[in-house]
């Protein structure tokens, strides 16, 4: 267990890099296309909720009194990114969802596995935010779809046998994907944006 305490630990890093990423991202595509930065405070924060919840649970420290936050947090970034209008919803999110959901029957321990999965819908909401922003490159786009269904793979194989290296593999490939796609968003940003506000992503 202390390899998968290592893996979890490091691909939490990137979630938190992922988290930082996401919303300095829709920080700045909010500045210029719509004027304000308030929303992007919203999914920010509950960013944060979701990485303390998950994170804390994957160490294998979670508790029920992480029920809250690891609710809240994916809660607050539905609420910014349906706010903001910059992200369209796709039906392949709710069989992400669907499946995460569903893994619970995997689960033995059902109450600390339900947190973990709202934490995990979180993540995967995250990362089809990278890949739907409203003109996206579709590379761009079709690699953030493969991050988050990736990540959608590890939750159940993750319930059904903790620690295994196909789950640990998916976990740090979907994680570290995530990341490099969001730089490489950040560079299309810095290309876009001195030219006019009006074709930025």
């Amino acid at each position: 267990m202390y390899q998968y305490h290592v893996v979890m630990s490091v691909g939490g890093i990137l979630v938190l890099l992922g988290i930082f990423l996401t919303w300095n991202l829709s920080r700045n595509i909010e500045k210029f296309r719509l004027g304000t930065r308030s929303i992007s405070w919203f999914m920010f924060l509950g960013g944060l909720l979701t990485a303390l919840g998950f994170i804390e649970l994957m160490i294998g420290m979670g508790t029920e009194t992480m029920a809250l936050p690891a609710i809240l947090g994916p809660a607050l970034i539905v609420y910014a990114l349906s706010e903001s209008g910059l992200v369209r919803a796709k039906p392949e999110m709710l069989v992400q969802v669907a499946v995460i959901v569903g893994s619970l029957v995997l689960s033995g321990d059902r109450i600390l596995y339900v947190i973990e999965s709202f934490s995990a819908i979180a993540i995967v909401i995250l990362m089809d935010a990278a890949a739907f922003y409203v003109h996206t490159p579709e590379s761009y786009s079709r690699g953030a779809r493969l991050s988050a269904w990736l990540f959608t793979l590890f939750v159940p194989l993750n319930a059904y046998e903790p620690g295994s290296p196909l789950a640990m593999g998916l976990y740090l490939i979907s994680t570290t994907l995530w990341v490099a796609i969001l730089i490489g968003l950040h560079g299309v940003l810095r290309e876009r944006f001195p030219r006019t506000a009006q074709e930025s992503l």
